[in-house]
């Protein structure tokens, strides 16, 4: 039987028992598996928060916290048929982006066209290193400092 659908958010007694619902969901996942309070310490805090203070826990966390258990959280496999866990991940990616800068400039380095970023091999890259060895390379010209000596008298 899947869990009851929330609530719709319109009051604070509606958001407890919405993160009681999300609570109870929260505390099925992690019950899966022996060990996962240990290994996930971030959502088994968010499990006994939501029971204490609803869902109102989620807005005072701090953006470090908040990434670090939407990271948890999206580690695990979800079910489709649970509508509160839904809810809470899409709460806590909601807040998290909320929480980020805005910039205050738009990035125009690529322009129209897409950077594509591929990872090689360490051969791959040599290959390519030595494709381009004809290119004359320029060594850098050091010049020694110039030290400024006053010749000072005869000393005794």
């Amino acid at each position: 039987m899947p869990p009851p659908t929330p609530p719709p958010a319109s009051d604070p007694v509606a958001e407890r028992i919405r993160g009681r619902l999300m609570q109870q969901s929260l505390r099925a996942l992690l019950d899966k598996v022996r060990g996962a309070r240990d290994v996930l310490p971030h959502l088994a805090a968010l499990e006994t928060s939501l029971g204490k203070h609803g869902t109102a826990v989620i807005a005072d966390m701090p953006t470090s916290t908040l990434a670090r258990i939407c990271s948890q959280l999206s580690s695990l496999p979800l079910p489709t048929d649970d509508p509160p866990l839904h809810d809470l991940l899409t709460r806590l990616l909601d807040t998290l982006e909320a929480q980020q800068p805005t910039p205050q400039f738009l990035n125009t380095f690529v322009g129209e066209q897409t950077l594509v970023i591929q990872e090689a091999s360490h051969s791959e890259f040599m290959d390519l290193e030595n494709a381009h060895a004809d290119t004359v390379r320029c060594e850098l010209e050091v010049t020694p400092p110039v030290l400024d000596l006053v010749p000072q008298g005869p000393r005794p």
